[in-house]
């Protein structure tokens, strides 16, 4: 059961942009845990170091640029960390995947 259901009812936030509906699917799918929304939080829905990487791995494969699992550990939602995937970072060029 979905841990989310037992505090409340209210339903994830919706993806905002492409990036962010990447990451929810992405994160539905290392974390199982559904729906994931713009406004959670990777730790607070079960994430751990290892999970972290997968994610991180799977942008990766989406984008052509991986991030580093402390870019998803310093963020505070899934709305953060997209645009962390999005903007470039210093010593880090953006390359899309074709």
């Amino acid at each position: 059961m979905d841990d989310r259901r037992l505090f409340t009812d209210a339903p994830a936030a919706p993806a905002a942009n492409e990036t962010e509906a990447a990451l929810v699917r992405l994160w539905e799918e290392a974390l199982q845990v559904r729906p994931v929304g713009r406004d959670d939080n990777f730790f607070e829905l079960g994430g751990t170091s290892m999970l972290a990487s997968r994610i991180c791995a799977g942008v990766e494969r989406v984008t052509g640029t991986r991030p580093s699992v402390h870019e998803l550990f310093d963020t505070d939602t899934l709305a953060d960390f997209a645009l962390h995937v999005t903007a470039p970072a210093p010593g880090r060029a953006l390359v899309t995947a074709a």
